[in-house]
């Protein structure tokens, strides 16, 4: 069994939470048009159950700009995931579907969501965003990109994500297709969790801000990544993370030194093989800012 991907616990783990973005990724990046907003609906409704209106196209009606509706936040979701993602043309599809959604819901819409499944949105796009703010201040105006359904996917329970993603289960294997391209990535074994720390509690305090305050740049991005891949690797060996480290250029001196530190600030528990994971949202939030490295490995 391929070690990436192996559960280590009843709760999610690193690991599980790696293939669970891996898996929404997957199901996301290549889906167009109908078939991503169907794909989105339905996370949609796993996620706010009741709270969550789908709304479909009737006939020269059309959809009144919107293809979902959260009832409590009176928020409107657009959907948009063409055939060829021209970044020339997204700022215009977002005033047009914003005034329209705008001119048809009224005061019934107080957060209005643009969701695309792209890793980016482009920069005239985000600065249109940015004027519309400024237009109409009484509406909250988002864009969600890959990353951002990623996030709220991952806060789905087992049984939701079964639904979602029929035959996943933490503790079940993968499909062959699914198992193949792990093990083309991440294939190596490596020894269980050593027995002094395999049980150990784990610490959500403090935040990645706070973890990386009145540091140099390199010492950041050492510690980012430190954070990250352990989160991603969770149980990770030091000699991994430290060659993933070492391949964006930094020294292995200063990555030992970086991790000893976290070590001693209980943010990441050294033993003699692995770097593991102590204070799980930092982890968390620092694997979250690396996402897009991990989208770019999942498409080479």
């Amino acid at each position: 069994m391929v070690r990436i991907w192996r559960v280590i616990a009843t709760s999610m783990s690193g690991s599980d939470r790696l293939l669970l973005d891996l898996m929404v990724i997957d199901a996301l990046r290549d889906k167009k048009g109908g078939d991503f907003e169907r794909f989105f609906t339905t996370a949609a409704i796993e996620l706010w159950g009741d709270d969550f209106e789908p709304w479909k196209p009737q006939g020269r009606l059309g959809d009144f700009k919107c293809d979902g509706y959260r009832i409590s936040t009176k928020t409107v979701f657009q959907c948009n995931a063409p055939e060829q993602f021209v970044a020339g043309t997204l700022a215009s599809k977002i005033e047009k579907d914003f005034e329209g959604a705008l001119a048809n819901f009224g005061d019934r819409m107080k957060i209005w969501i643009f969701v695309h499944n792209q890793n980016e949105t482009p920069a005239k796009a985000v600065d249109l965003l940015h004027q519309l703010r400024e237009k109409h201040p009484d509406v909250e105006l988002k864009i969600w990109t890959l990353t951002h359904l990623v996030r709220e996917i991952r806060n789905l329970s087992d049984a939701a994500l079964r639904n979602l993603f029929p035959g996943f289960s933490l503790g079940h294997e993968f499909s062959e297709p699914m198992e193949q391209f792990i093990a083309s990535r991440f294939g190596q074994s490596h020894p269980p969790l050593p027995t002094e720390v395999a049980g150990a509690q784990r610490s959500n305090r403090n935040n990645l801000n706070e973890a990386m305050d009145s540091l140099g740049e390199i010492d950041r991005e050492v510690r980012r990544r430190l954070l990250g891949y352990s989160r991603w690797f969770d149980p990770a060996t030091k000699s991994e993370v430290n060659d993933k480290i070492m391949a964006h250029g930094f020294e292995e001196a200063v990555i030992v030194v970086n991790a000893q530190r976290l070590h001693d600030q209980n943010i990441l528990a050294i033993t003699e093989y692995h770097y593991l994971v102590v204070a799980e949202d930092i982890c968390q939030q620092a694997a979250d800012t690396l996402m897009e490295e991990f989208v770019a490995e999942l498409a080479s």
